[in-house]
């Protein structure tokens, strides 16, 4: 999985969440601690917030990284709760990486399938990158990988070597890093400052995962299709929104070293 090249736009030079309820909504967004929300009252005459507080110099890993984001179906409980989308990129942070997405169907198989595609994807990205750190946002993801290896099985040490990669940039990341003028610390809002903007409309309350209970049972192929590939597009942007987060952290925030 190659990128091209673009020495114009270096990104660094070293050194230097709860369980959706069965109805399909999207879990809450993340918080962002009390303190860190009452250390910045509101300027009530402005009418607006102050702007981040950098409390350290951002501590991320080196490239290349390998970014990751997935989407559940809205179905039942936490252990039962399909993925329906593995979002991935390898990223050697020279050039644009090329996202892909391993996408499970309606079937009570697919979601064995797919977790099977990924990890043969998987294994192949930690062959051939094994100092590579996997990017996620939340603990979320960790947590369904978690449960997907418990539910379908895995490889003798695939688990235990995809965990060590781990690196959660919300709290390990931008939390210990910078204090943010923001209700909620979701992606969505924390890429939004950062300056990153979707093409994706944004998700209705239900979220994507909730459209994905209307597109299974929905009877028009077409319109399946098409909400399918807008819940793709959104966990793309995801992918490119935590990248952005990144960039935002190690030139906006003063300088300490990567790795």
């Amino acid at each position: 999985m190659s990128a091209t090249p673009d020495p114009a736009t270096p990104l660094l030079e070293p050194p230097g969440v709860p369980a959706p309820p069965s109805g399909g909504r999207r879990p809450a967004d993340p918080p962002c601690p009390p303190d860190l929300r009452e250390s910045h009252p509101r300027l009530s005459r402005a009418g607006r917030e102050p702007g981040p507080v950098w409390l350290a110099p951002p501590q991320l890993p080196p490239w290349p990284v390998v970014w990751l984001a997935l989407d559940d179906g809205p179905e039942g409980g936490k252990a039962d709760r399909p993925v329906r989308f593995w979002g991935l990129a390898v990223d050697d942070g020279r050039g644009e990486p090329r996202p892909e997405a391993i996408t499970a169907g309606f079937d009570e198989q697919d979601d064995r399938r797919a977790w099977e595609r990924f990890v043969a994807r998987a294994g192949e990205i930690i062959e051939r990158h094994p100092e590579a750190r996997w990017v996620h946002y939340s603990a979320r993801e960790k947590d369904r990988v978690r449960d997907r290896a418990a539910r379908h099985g895995a490889p003798p040490g695939f688990l235990a070597r995809l965990e060590e990669a781990f690196f959660e940039l919300l709290s390990r990341g931008v939390r210990r890093a910078v204090r943010l003028p923001l209700d909620s610390c979701s992606l969505r809002q924390v890429a939004g400052l950062a300056g990153f903007q979707r093409r994706s409309p944004r998700p209705s309350p239900a979220g994507p995962p909730g459209h994905l209970l209307e597109t299974r049972t929905g009877a028009d192929p077409v319109e399946r299709a098409r909400t399918l590939r807008e819940i793709a597009e959104s966990n793309t942007e995801d992918l490119l929104a935590m990248r952005a987060v990144w960039r935002w952290m190690l030139e906006q925030g003063p300088r300490g070293y990567c790795g």
